[in-house]
């Protein structure tokens, strides 16, 4: 049998120890407890179910899970772990300092519906705004870009870390053929 508890790391003594007498010739008798482990304690002994329902601290400290379908303390049930500080060292010297996350808080069930429910009207409301800036802004952006890029004449590229060639204009005129006369008559 399954039983929940409020705390996460509940400890429930049913019978408690007896030290040994041997003046009197008594035997010690051992403790009988049972340990929640994160709420939850799963007790397969029917002796031991039968003293934990006789417990005084039944249906006041633990219930039994076969007459509640949900958890009802695992939102307000604190960790048993807890937060821890780590401290980040540089040249033995602390830098930063950070605390981990041990006990968060927790919500009822009934809390986080009506926080997601504001949470949506919130969207509703917010949306068409966010949305019509949004716009705005591509619009803006848009009409930016094409003011911004009119035509440009071209470059010829030429190879990096050079002058580019001279280009000759076709209005002046060069000869074709060039003769040297001296030239001719050695040929000849």
């Amino acid at each position: 049998m399954k039983f929940i508890s409020k705390s996460s790391n509940l400890l429930i003594v049913l019978r408690p120890g007896l030290q040994a007498q041997p003046l009197t010739g008594t035997p010690a008798k051992a403790t009988i407890s049972v340990r929640f482990k994160d709420g939850v304690a799963d007790v397969q002994n029917q002796e031991l179910v039968d003293m934990m329902l006789a417990h005084p601290g039944f249906n006041s400290d633990f219930i039994s899970a076969d007459t509640v379908q949900v958890d009802p303390y695992a939102a307000t049930r604190q960790s048993s772990e807890p937060s821890h500080v780590m401290t980040e060292m540089k040249f033995g010297t602390p830098v930063n300092r950070v605390i981990g996350k041990g006990d968060t808080p927790k919500f009822s069930p009934e809390m986080q519906k009506l926080i997601q429910d504001m949470a949506v009207e919130m969207a509703k409301k917010m949306l068409p705004s966010m949305v019509e800036s949004t716009i705005k802004g591509i619009v803006e952006s848009h009409k930016a870009e094409k003011e911004d890029t009119e035509p440009v004449e071209k470059k010829e590229k030429g190879k990096p870390g050079r002058k580019p060639k001279a280009k000759i204009s076709p209005d002046k005129d060069i000869p074709q053929e060039t003769s040297n006369p001296a030239i001719e008559e050695s040929v000849s």
